[in-house]
C-alpha cells in the first residue's frame, strides 16, 4: 500500500489515503513518530504498527481529559480503560506513559484524596483508609500518609460531631444518646480507639 495523501479533519487529527482505497484516521503524532512523511509505502507490519499507536494515543488523550477532571489513582484509571479497550497490554502501556508524563502518581492522589475529604467531609481515619484502599492504592502509600496527619485533628471533629449530635437529639440521653452517637462515628469510619476516647469523657 501507498501513500497518496493527508487530510486534516480536526485538531491534529487526520485522514491518510491509502492506494487500496482505504482510509486511515490518525493523530499528528502517529504519523510525525513513524515518519510518514517520509515512508511512503505501508507494509502489514507498519499497518498494524500504526493502528495500534493510534489507539495507544486516543486513549491517552481520553484518559488525560479523565484525570483532568479530578485526580485518579492507577487503578482507577486501569478501571476505566477497560470499559474502553480489551487489549490489557495495550491498557497498560497507556498507564506506564501517563506515569511517565506526570499524570498518574498514587501518592499524588493519595495526598489530594486525604486533603478532600478533611476538608469537605466528615469521614473519619478508618474511612479514608478503607476507600483508598478499594482504590487501589498500597498500604505503604496509605500508612506514609495517614501516619503524618496529627490525631488532635480527627479527635476535634468528634468533638464537633458529639457536640452536634447532642444538640440534635434531645430527645435522647444516658447510654441510649451515648450509642447512638458511637454508632453514628462509627458509620463516619473513625476508629473505635479514637471514639471511644473521647466519648467517655462525656458525661450523658
Amino acid at each position: 500500500m501507498r501513500i497518496e495523501k493527508y487530510e486534516l479533519t480536526k485538531k491534529n487529527i487526520y485522514n491518510v489515503y491509502l492506494s487500496n482505497g482505504e482510509v486511515l484516521e490518525l493523530n499528528g503524532k502517529v504519523i510525525t513518530d513513524n515518519e510518514l512523511l517520509i515512508k511512503k509505502d505501508i507494509d502489514n507490519e507498519l499497518y498494524d504498527k500504526l493502528k495500534r499507536d493510534n489507539t495507544i494515543c486516543i486513549l491517552v488523550d481520553t484518559s488525560v481529559k479523565y484525570i483532568d477532571r479530578r485526580l485518579r489513582s492507577i487503578k482507577e484509571l486501569r478501571d476505566y480503560l477497560k470499559n474502553k479497550e480489551e487489549d490489557t497490554i495495550i491498557i497498560e502501556e497507556v498507564i506506564d506513559k501517563l506515569i511517565d508524563y506526570k499524570y498518574l502518581d498514587d501518592d499524588r492522589f493519595t495526598k489530594a484524596f486525604i486533603k478532600d475529604k478533611l476538608n469537605f467531609t466528615n469521614w473519619g481515619d478508618y474511612k479514608i483508609k478503607n476507600e483508598l484502599k478499594r482504590l487501589g492504592v498500597s498500604e505503604e502509600i496509605i500508612y506514609n500518609n495517614i501516619s503524618n496527619i496529627d490525631d488532635n485533628i480527627f479527635y476535634e471533629r468528634i468533638n464537633k460531631i458529639i457536640d452536634k449530635d447532642i444538640s440534635t437529639n434531645k430527645k435522647y440521653s444516658g447510654i441510649k444518646l451515648k450509642n447512638k452517637i458511637y454508632n453514628h462515628l462509627l458509620t463516619l469510619g473513625y476508629s473505635k480507639e479514637k471514639v471511644i476516647s473521647i466519648i467517655n469523657n462525656y458525661n450523658f
